[in-house]
């Protein structure tokens, strides 16, 4: 009996103290329920490596709100400290075939797919893209502010 229980206790200990990763699959039809809220920088660590695309860079400071308007409307403010606070509003497309989110702000816009976790979560990845023109509205440059959050 003795020996049983110290199996049973080296089994909890095993299974309390791993700690599995969710697991994230793209979120087709998600609705505006499903993604209004707070998000916060990933913790995963890997995902701000540096990319090998010159130009973009995965910020780990960056902060999402997601606000419900009126019908099927939201407004998104992207926070990534000292480089940029912008706010975007526009229709959500929900959809069966759909997981992404795009709207526009101006020469700005955001894109990014909507990702909902084996435990519930709801993760966001993308990028804010601030495009640059000259006097004759040709495009001169562009920046991008890649993020991934989680609410």
């Amino acid at each position: 009996m003795k020996r049983i229980t110290i199996l049973l206790a080296l089994c909890v200990i095993v299974f309390t103290s791993c700690k599995k990763d969710p697991v994230w699959n793209r979120f087709f039809g998600y609705t505006k329920d499903d993604i209004v809220g707070h998000y916060e920088a990933n913790p995963d660590e890997s995902l701000y490596e540096d990319l090998p695309t010159e130009g973009v860079k995965v910020y780990s400071n960056a902060v999402l709100d997601i606000t419900s308007l009126s019908n099927d409307l939201i407004s998104i403010r992207i926070v990534i400290p000292d480089v940029i606070n912008k706010v975007f509003s526009g229709p959500v497309y929900s959809a069966a075939d759909n997981s992404d989110i795009v709207l526009l702000n101006g020469d700005d816009d955001i894109q990014m797919t909507v990702y909902k976790s084996d435990k519930g979560e709801i993760r966001l990845h993308g990028r804010q893209k601030r495009y640059h023109y000259d006097a004759s509205n040709v495009l001169v440059s562009s920046e991008n502010y890649g993020f991934d959050v989680i609410k």
